[in-house]
């Protein structure tokens, strides 16, 4: 999971504590967390990845951050910009994102798909942009 919290003068970010050492469990952990919570297995010409981070902070605290979809540059340090589409913050919104110079692309259209409070879950499908990603789907489950 990712996240950006508050700490006295200065916020720090997952990638703060990932250049610390701070983020930590085994990759037994990181295996179990795979099989427990994601199960796609991909077909013919797909490919899948997973990252497991554990963040020493309240779910509650993390999950205020990773569902704001209007605003992933809270947690993500490599977009720049985000502007949604619309007003409502729902289900089929999109948002456009501009990246960070020296990643592969520099901008992202990607729709809303689920937004779950109850059990944590953020989805978004990438539907253009100057990327090569096809049929791309982000998920992220803070437990």
């Amino acid at each position: 999971m990712v996240g950006l919290v508050g700490g006295g003068a200065r916020a720090w970010r997952l990638s703060d504590e990932a250049a610390n050492g701070a983020v930590g469990g085994g990759a037994a952990t990181e295996a179990d967390y795979m099989r427990r919570l994601h199960g796609h297995a991909p077909g013919e010409n797909q490919c899948t990845s997973a990252l497991v981070k554990h963040i020493k902070a309240p779910v509650h605290l993390v999950w205020s951050l990773v569902r704001s979809f209007d605003q992933p540059q809270r947690y993500k340090p490599f977009v720049s910009r985000c502007v949604v589409r619309g007003g409502d913050l729902e289900i089929g919104s999109v948002r456009e994102v501009n990246v960070k110079t020296g990643l592969p692309a520099t901008t992202s259209t990607e729709r809303l798909e689920q937004l779950d409070d109850d059990e944590h879950i953020l989805s978004v499908k990438f539907v253009g942009g100057d990327h090569r990603l096809r049929n791309y789907y982000a998920r992220v489950k803070a437990v």
